[in-house]
């Protein structure tokens, strides 16, 4: 009698090589996995948001809080920079009835007003989108950097009221406003002196300051840009509950009236003028309700290399820029420092030819001046040694006045004597013969 064959057993090992076989072909989630979002839900160190806000601190409080707003759509920051540089002639009226045709956001459109800080904006876009991130996450801790920065430069001396602007001490609150409310002058200057010395080495400050301009001490402006109206009073910093308030009530002329929010508060982030760009950590993303943004990784073997491991990329399918890996930060941050120090270098360079032709120069004036001393002496003594031999000459003509020699060099007179001399002698010879033969 044949034994009924097992079959469970049969079907386990017919199954179990297919399920090997399966798990082999499975791709191997280290190498090429889709995840959810980038994990960079950490937030900005103390170290970052110093080195990112150390060139807009000092700005006056009505521009910093239309560059920090600004600074969340960094799109539309890149789109009007190319916008204003295509419409230059486009001032104050003219130029807010065009703005009321473009679709961006209120703060990008007063940008508009300062070229020069837009385009610096538009260049630096790495350097703006972090501050925007920043910003948008960490809203209050950027607020306290501020004044922070701010009060170590009038620590320093660098921060104090000025012909171009006022600064406002309220216990701990350090306010910068224009002298003339209708006139904005825009700062620019050396973070690393303007602070004192930079407390942190590791993270150098960014430069914002025009181009082929060199950054002395303290602190210069950009030329003054005019307002027919009182600009920025829509907006303003709420130190104390560290926000920005919008003021509805005072809607700006470049904005249209069915465009504007409909209560005054809290400023709030638009997502629509973001275009799409990624925020930075899963939080900011949540809670501006972004979808959570696929991200592949990539090593070097996957793409066909073979070589470390650790060599990967990140590529972000929507985004601005691609995140780079901890190695490629080192080396960016290495970077900076290294041209941060060539600047330094070459300012101390200048600061030396500029000593040396300023001491060359006093040589040449002080050459210059002594040459004309001696010159007006030389001229002065000329006239008086010119009348020293004319007078020895009256002196010694007096005392020889009966001396023989007196007339030598005279001839014809002497001849003419001579000669009447003769005549005379000649006469008497002839009268006394005369008188003989009587």
């Amino acid at each position: 009698m044949k034994a009924a064959p097992n079959v469970p057993l049969v079907l386990g090992l017919c199954i179990l090589p297919l399920l090997v076989f399966c798990l082999v072909l499975s791709p191997r989630p280290a190498r090429a996995q889709e995840s959810g979002a980038l994990d960079t839900s950490a937030n900005f160190s103390r170290e970052q948001l110093a080195q990112m806000l150390a060139p807009v601190a000092l700005y006056p409080d009505v521009l910093l809080s239309q560059v920090l707003m600004a600074s969340t759509y960094p799109i539309e920051i890149i789109e009007a920079d190319r916008w204003v540089r295509q419409h230059p002639t486009l001032k104050d009226k003219a130029l807010d009835a065009e703005l009321l045709t473009r679709d961006w956001d209120p703060s990008v459109k007063a940008l508009c007003h300062f070229p020069s800080i837009l385009t610096l904006m538009s260049e630096r876009i790495a350097e703006t989108t972090n501050l925007g991130n920043a910003f948008l996450a960490q809203e209050a801790e950027v607020l306290a950097t501020v004044q922070e920065l701010r009060a170590k430069a009038r620590a320093e001396g660098n921060l104090a009221t000025t012909a171009e602007q006022k600064v406002i001490v309220e216990k701990e609150t350090i306010v910068i406003q224009p002298a003339d409310p209708r006139t904005i002058y825009v700062p620019y200057y050396d973070p690393f002196y303007v602070y004192g010395p930079w407390w942190y080495p590791a993270f150098p400050p960014y430069y914002w300051h025009p181009v082929g301009v060199r950054l002395g001490v303290g602190i210069a402006y950009w030329p003054g840009i005019h307002f027919g109206f009182v600009f920025g009073t829509w907006s303003h910093f709420d130190w104390h509950r560290h926000h920005i308030h919008i003021d509805v009530h005072k809607r700006p002329r470049f904005v249209r009236h069915d465009h504007w929010r409909s209560d005054s508060g809290r400023w709030h982030h638009v997502t629509r003028h973001r275009r799409g760009v990624a925020y930075r950590d899963q939080e900011t993303a949540r809670r501006f309700g972004q979808q959570p943004v696929r991200v592949r990784e990539f090593g070097r073997d996957t793409r066909g290399f073979s070589g470390r491991s650790g060599d990967q990329r990140i590529r972000v399918d929507r985004g601005l820029r691609s995140v780079a890996p901890p190695a490629v930060e080192r080396d960016r941050q290495r970077q900076q420092r290294d041209e941060q120090v060539e600047r330094q270098r070459q300012q101390r360079q200048s600061d030396d030819r500029l000593r040396q032709e300023r001491q060359r120069s006093d040589r040449e004036r002080v050459e210059r001046q002594r040459q004309d001393r001696t010159r007006i002496e030389r001229q002065l003594r000329v006239p008086s040694e010119r009348s020293q031999p004319q007078r020895f000459e009256r002196e010694q003509r007096g005392r020889s006045r009966d001396n023989v020699f007196n007339r030598v060099g005279e001839g014809r007179r002497e001849r003419h004597s001579s000669e009447r001399g003769r005549s005379s002698r000649k006469r008497l010879d002839d009268g006394g013969s005369n008188r003989g033969r009587r």
